[in-house]
């Protein structure tokens, strides 16, 4: 009885654990704010709750924003015509979610005052621009070596 249970038991566990990737991702991410931001203790215990509400708030409004979508979508993937009044409507709705991600966005940069720094407000203020600076350069550097290992291998 007992080899039965373990054999339906474990495939469950195995398939209710998070994804290691996503994990590691996670916990990445948190290291690299902690050490951008340089948090005291204090300010991670009030920071991080903080932000995985706004992560949430923000993941939200990108959900919403693709179910609105859905429709034009489909109707392209399916290559259907789209009416003109759909894709207005789409234009306020894109407008509208824009709206609500700013106001999310500064909402949560007022809430952290008093838990972070003015300097490390700014940090985090600049955090996306410098990480999307950071991408590019690794993309440059990563084709510049993969241009010269192929040049060193021809003959």
């Amino acid at each position: 009885m007992k080899n039965i249970l373990l054999i339906f038991c474990i495939p469950l566990l195995l398939i209710a654990q998070p994804d290691r990737d996503d994990h590691s991702r996670k916990a990445m991410g948190v290291w690299q704010m902690t050490e951008r931001l340089d948090l005291t203790e204090d300010q991670a215990e009030k920071f991080f709750p903080k932000f995985r509400s706004h992560r949430e708030d923000m993941e939200k409004i990108e959900d919403d924003k693709k179910e609105a979508l859905k429709s034009i979508h489909e109707s392209l993937k399916d290559g259907k015509d789209v009416l003109e009044k759909d894709v207005d409507r789409a234009i306020k709705d894109l407008e509208s979610f824009e709206k609500r991600k700013l106001q999310a966005r500064t909402d949560f940069m007022n809430d952290l005052d008093g838990v972070l720094t003015t300097k490390q407000r700014a940090q985090l203020l600049m955090m996306p621009y410098g990480m999307k600076k950071e991408a590019k350069d690794k993309i440059k550097k990563h084709k510049k070596n993969k241009k010269r290992r192929h040049n060193r291998d021809k003959w």
